[in-house]
């Protein structure tokens, strides 16, 4: 990660990070950037069945009110609200032995902890250059629906690199119900990691731009995950798009507001009010390329406590550049990883891959 801050060498250790870290966004040979699922994560990565039954819906939707009232707070601080987003970047791992889709039990798992936990937002990978009638795009389909239909969530989101992948996306919408559409258009795109950031942040603006026109034309949001950026990208990304995903990887969530506290300020100097939301990781010290982030901390710590200390952290600031924000909830890098803690929110975990934390 490029960062102009200098503080401690812990701080710049954690600034060669991406934004997340399990995807990675390659160049192709005609210069186009593809999101690719990886189990790797570096300075340039960022890392992101069938159709539920009538019973399986009814018998959900207790939970559903359950889970949901769990994250439900107050107003200002604490954690998500019923009204705020809760998301989780989630990798299908097309084509590996860890396959999402097509193996029912691995989709039961995915289902189940969605709705346990209270994500009521998802951001996928592996989306890019869908066939809309594969048989991977009714797969897909099926399991959007059984998360939106017993699980508790609102929407679901495609995470891209290239500007075309917008009519993928289109594609795979057309003619299906609302249970089944993805809701918005994710821009991965790490311009900030770029030989040439200067033109690599100007293709990212083109592709908001054409993303922007595309959604009013079939009803989707767009939003983008950054991780470093200067104060003129913020005025232009935060002029342009519905929503921004402001990574804050740190290992606990001490004084975790100040990880690149100028960003949310330099956001504020859009011409209009921006809509942000913090990203967490869960990589521990076995599961990831870079440094761990939250990982061990998870052992010990319920997930909706990162958002609860970030948000009433983030409202105990008196800063007149707040007027220009609205946070609208938090999310969640990756899903996988959080099976490999071992003690997530009290509950055994049956992850096959150890995250490295010792519990005490």
């Amino acid at each position: 990660m490029l960062r102009n801050l200098c503080i401690f060498s812990f701080i710049f250790a954690l600034v060669s990070c991406g934004g997340g870290s399990s995807a990675i966004k390659n160049t192709n040979n005609s210069g186009n950037s593809v999101v690719g699922s990886s189990a790797s994560s570096n300075d340039s990565s960022k890392i992101v069945t069938n159709a539920s039954s009538a019973a399986e819906a009814s018998a959900s939707s207790a939970e559903v009110s359950s889970s949901n009232s769990s994250i439900a707070s107050s107003a200002q601080g604490g954690e998500p609200q019923n009204d705020q987003l809760y998301g989780m970047y989630v990798s299908l791992n097309t084509g590996r032995t860890n396959a999402l889709l097509g193996n029912v039990e691995r989709e039961d798992q995915f289902i189940k902890f969605v709705r346990d936990n209270g994500f009521n937002y998802l951001i996928f990978y592996d989306l890019e250059g869908l066939n809309p009638t594969s048989t991977t795009a009714k797969q897909f389909a099926a399991l959007v629906s059984r998360a939106k239909l017993t699980a508790g969530v609102k929407s679901v989101a495609a995470a891209l690199g290239d500007v075309s992948e917008a009519n993928t996306i289109v594609a795979y919408n057309n003619g299906r119900p609302e249970s089944e559409r993805i809701n918005v258009l994710n821009v991965e795109y790490e311009f900030w990691n770029m030989p040439d950031r200067a033109t690599a942040f100007n293709n990212t603006i083109a592709m908001l731009e054409h993303f922007k026109s595309v959604g009013m034309v079939h009803d989707l949001q767009t939003e983008i995950y950054v991780g470093w950026i200067n104060a003129t990208e913020a005025v232009r990304l935060g002029n342009v798009t519905d929503r921004i995903l402001v990574h804050y990887y740190m290992q606990t969530d001490v004084t975790i507001i100040n990880y690149g506290l100028e960003r949310l300020e330099w956001l504020s100097a859009a011409s209009r009010k921006v809509k942000i939301a913090p990203i967490f990781s869960n990589e521990g010290p076995k599961n990831t390329n870079d440094i761990p982030f939250m990982g061990c901390w998870l052992e010990k710590n319920p997930h909706q406590q990162a958002y609860k200390s970030w948000r009433e952290q983030y409202d105990a600031l008196n800063k007149p550049w707040k007027e220009n924000i609205e946070v609208v909830g938090a999310t969640w890098f990756i899903y996988d990883k959080f099976l490999d803690v071992k003690n997530l929110n009290g509950n055994q975990s049956g992850g096959v891959i150890s995250n490295g934390c010792d519990v005490q």
